[in-house]
């Protein structure tokens, strides 16, 4: 790994004020001397191998890296957070390490908190509330949760933004940007594991989480499709209660329960098949038909009831599908169920058509060696897995849409939580039987009329605009204004052929043109005033003849080979 990278490794990108690049070196100054302090630069120093010889030392620095996130705090913390369950990407030391940020982050100053809770509700607490607990029942990087009463009697969870971390996670968020880039230029390792696209995600869903208004919507969101699925009480969400809340509060219902980091440090000997089998049946609904998703389902944002249903909470990340893209994963899931590749490389081309049709054929047999690869019998799933995905469109430089590639990666996310708890959970082949039983569920009569009811509106709305678009037509061809645009030359093989032919007409026509000079200048006699001899003249455009030439004949030989 790198030496860290000098304060003037922070500039460039967009112009800042002199305030902000003071401000930011002094941040950057800060975070410099907390690596130091605890031995974690520079940082070729670290061991990110899987040597059980130096499983000690990996252990000990992943305790360090803890207490420094936990120092510097900010978006630092909940970045530590994210990673602890990459363990595609890190030795088993280094999760373990990272996940005690999850549940072991100093509170903030409880009257700053209170003050920040005053100037958001409009009151002081104890006029809002019956009974505030000073002291968080969790804290997080970003907000902290305090239990609370409200006077009718009913407990309530009170997530409160840590005072001044709004400004703290966009200032660090920018930092680590330029770290983690400065790292990508300067280390192959940190290259090959592709730090900085992982940097850039969370990155962008750090900013998100900073607003708890945004939040509040995806809460209610998810409720709502829950409510409307065929096991609406399989998992719960809690009740939120907006006219409380606002960007930096958001007051809910408090649900008692163990979070799954909780149980995973305990090492507790839970049965926790059925309720990961929940999340995920609800995550592959949310998806596939809902098209509204939890995007960070990590140890820490997962509940376990005391009845055994799971409970998720931290709605701060949560993704969304419009119906043009719902409609290809559903008819991606149903050709992996059937294990159709061709039926999934046709949803894959209509998500992200090829450039060229040439490459068509290529396209289809890489898709179907990456399905019998990646998602064949026995295949596990991960962030790498979703890499390799994207690798295979760029191959073909298409672009899959980036919110495909967040429901992907906050499956992969999933996938590391359920790797770390249950390591015998097949995730691919619960997906398969899961999606079976999606399936059946849509076909329900009630899901059935709602379709029905969707599609005949939109028939209705189709032939009522029929009679006036044939009576366009009609006037149309009445008066000779009926035109049809055909658009030359769309294909790129046809482009192709004729720029080929105008390129070796031009050859040989000056070709042709130099050669009869070079006659007419070797025939001509010699010009003692001339500043090249005729015989130099003439011999230079015979050159040039022939180059032209067999130029425009090894071109017209390569056009006949790829004919």
């Amino acid at each position: 790994m790198p030496n860290p990278p000098r304060l003037s490794d922070l500039g460039g990108g967009p112009t800042v004020d002199a305030g902000t690049l003071r401000t930011r070196a002094r941040r950057f100054a800060e975070l410099l001397a907390i690596a130091r302090r605890h031995g974690l630069v520079p940082f070729r120093r670290l061991d990110f191998t899987r040597d059980p010889e130096t499983s000690d030392k990996r252990r000990d620095q992943a305790e360090h890296l803890r207490r420094a996130l936990e120092e510097a705090g900010g978006g630092f913390v909940k970045m530590g957070q994210l990673l602890s369950t990459r363990d595609d990407l890190l030795p088993d030391e280094w999760t373990e390490g990272l996940a005690h940020l999850q549940r072991n982050v100093t509170p903030a100053d409880p009257t700053a908190v209170a003050e920040l809770l005053a100037r958001e509700l409009h009151a002081p607490v104890d006029q809002v509330f019956q009974s505030f607990d000073n002291t968080p029942v969790a804290a997080a990087s970003i907000a902290q949760v305090h239990r609370a009463r409200l006077h009718d009697g009913t407990a309530v969870a009170v997530k409160v933004q840590r005072p001044g971390i709004d400004d703290a996670v966009r200032r660090d968020v920018d930092i680590a940007l330029r770290v983690v880039k400065f790292m990508a230029r300067t280390s192959a390792e940190a290259r090959q594991v592709g730090v900085q696209d992982v940097a850039a995600q969370y990155a962008a869903d750090l900013i998100r989480q900073v607003d708890f208004g945004s939040e509040l919507r995806n809460l209610e969101t998810l409720r709502a499709a829950q409510a409307r699925s065929a096991r609406p009480d399989e998992i719960r969400f809690p009740d939120p209660y907006p006219e409380l809340s606002g960007r930096r509060v958001l007051v809910m219902e408090f649900l008692e329960g163990d979070t799954l980091s909780a149980i995973r440090a305990s090492r507790a000997d839970r049965d926790l098949d059925e309720p990961m089998r929940a999340i995920l049946r609800a995550f592959l609904r949310q998806v596939v038909f809902d098209g509204v998703y939890h995007g960070d389902l990590h140890p820490g944002n997962v509940l376990l009831l005391p009845d055994g249903r799971p409970a998720l909470i931290d709605f701060g990340s949560v993704g969304r599908l419009d119906p043009g893209l719902r409609d290809v994963v559903q008819e991606l899931l149903a050709a992996y169920i059937q294990d159709d590749t061709a039926r999934i490389a046709d949803a894959v081309l209509r998500m992200a058509p090829v450039r060229r049709a040439e490459d068509e054929p290529d396209f289809r047999r890489d898709i179907a060696r990456f399905v019998a690869d990646e998602l064949g019998p026995g295949a596990r799933i991960g962030v790498e897995t979703v890499d390799d995905a994207v690798e295979v469109f760029g191959r073909y430089r298409l672009k899959a849409p980036p919110d495909f590639v967040a429901a992907a990666r906050a499956l992969a996310i999933f996938e590391g939580t359920l790797r770390s708890l249950v390591p015998s959970f097949d995730l691919l082949e619960e997906s398969r039987n899961l999606a079976r039983e999606q399936i059946r569920d849509q076909l329900r009569p009630s899901v059935l009329r709602d379709v029905a009811a969707r599609e005949l509106f939109g028939l209705f709305s189709t032939v009522r605009r029929l009679p006036r678009r044939v009576d366009r037509i009609g006037e149309a061809i009445e008066h000779g204004r009926l035109s049809v645009n055909i658009r030359l030359l769309s294909d790129r093989r046809d482009r192709q052929t004729l720029s080929g032919m105008i390129r070796r007409v031009l050859l040989v026509l000056l070709g042709s043109g130099a050669g009869i000079l070079a006659i007419v200048y070797l025939a001509s006699p010699a010009r003692p005033t001339a500043v090249l001899g005729t015989g130099t003249a003439g011999g230079l455009l015979g050159g040039a003849a022939v180059v032209l030439l067999v130029w425009a004949g090894i071109d017209a030989w390569r056009a006949r080979r790829r004919d």
